[in-house]
């Protein structure tokens, strides 16, 4: 792999979503903080496709999704730092470097405050129902998961296609 290695500097946007995901990432740390004394010693930890419970687990397994959603959210962020490595649909000169290496990065950043905030969803959900607050994800949840990872994907492939 010869990619050309350049600097893409952030924009607003990219500050924004960074900042964004990592408050996402401090949400799933805090919220089994404040709630851990309250839940029963068994919590779900598996959801079936209509969003409903179908596995449950000792509480303890609560900590498994701040570790995953940080270990996933960081790692994000580092390897955003890194464009020249990713796959792209075509070959990467020093003209067009800069265009591509943009574009891909701030799809990184999209996809990974969307992962993380999904993460926080689950979470409150899953503490939700363990309370007896809540029966589920929701039978809708599948369906819109799907929706907000591919819809940022097909724009900025469609993006990166443009001439």
């Amino acid at each position: 792999m010869n990619n050309p290695i350049i600097k893409i500097n952030k924009e607003t946007l990219d500050i924004v979503l960074e900042v964004l995901t990592f408050i996402g990432l401090g949400v799933l740390t805090l919220i089994p903080m404040y709630y851990f004394g309250e839940l029963p010693e068994l919590i779900p930890t598996h959801f079936n496709g209509k969003g409903l419970p179908d596995d449950y687990s000792s509480r303890s397994t609560i900590w498994l999704l701040p570790v995953i959603g940080s270990v996933l959210g960081i790692g994000l962020y580092v390897l955003n730092k890194f464009p020249h490595i990713f796959n792209y649909h075509t070959k990467i000169t020093n003209d067009n470097a800069f265009r591509y290496y943009k574009n891909a990065t701030r799809l990184i950043r999209v996809l990974n405050l969307i992962v993380v905030w999904v993460f926080v969803f689950i979470m409150y959900k899953s503490i939700a129902v363990a309370l007896n607050r809540s029966e589920g994800l929701g039978i809708w949840f599948i369906p819109v998961f799907i929706g907000i990872m591919i819809g940022p994907i097909i724009y900025f492939l469609l993006k990166s296609s443009k001439t």
